[in-house]
């Protein structure tokens, strides 16, 4: 009699073993909106290596003020979260991808012509990070929707690239004409 009292002691400590650990898994607390926060995050902290210097510029010559709107008209960017991104000199045939949430917005050479100064230009999403990388320089160099949206042009122009800030971002209002 003891050994089937022992027996049945055993068996439920057994059971209350397995039951205790074969827990259920918890369903996760974060939200698609709370991931999308970590993601961005994890992006500003790979800007930790920069590779440009900013700055905004309107003191220079510019178009007049319908020709930029019509230019803006054209590429569908007359509204205030959009504008237009634009490489100038001292690309020579690399390979650029232009990035932000949507995905991939731009992915090919890139070269400067000489007698315009201008190499592409493509409108952008201000209200979001866009990332540029230059697969001849491997680095990237990240727009930042703080700054961003607060103008309607963005030149990008590349100098040499054995230093170690061999791009400048030029925030502007001003339309710059083809030389």
């Amino acid at each position: 009699m003891k050994f089937i009292t022992n027996y049945k002691v055993i068996v439920l400590a057994a059971f209350g073993l397995m039951f205790y650990s074969c827990k259920s898994v918890k369903p996760s607390t974060t939200s698609t909106a709370e991931t999308e926060k970590s993601n961005k995050k994890e992006a500003e902290n790979k800007t930790d290596d920069i590779y440009y210097t900013e700055q905004i510029r309107n003191d220079f010559r510019a178009v007049n003020e319908n020709t930029q709107y019509d230019f803006l008209v054209a590429y569908k960017a007359t509204e205030p979260h959009y504008s237009i991104l634009f490489f100038t000199q001292g690309f020579n045939g690399e390979q650029i991808t232009v990035k932000n949430d949507n995905g991939t917005l731009f992915k090919d050479e890139v070269k400067t012509d000489l007698q315009t100064a201008l190499a592409k230009n493509m409108r952008i999403v201000n209200t979001s990070i866009t990332s540029i990388y230059d697969k001849s320089t491997r680095k990237t160099i990240y727009i930042h929707p703080e700054k961003a949206n607060k103008h309607k042009f963005i030149y990008v122009m590349k100098g040499d690239p054995n230093e170690d800030k061999p791009y400048k971002i030029t925030y502007s209002d001003k339309l710059r004409p083809e030389r």
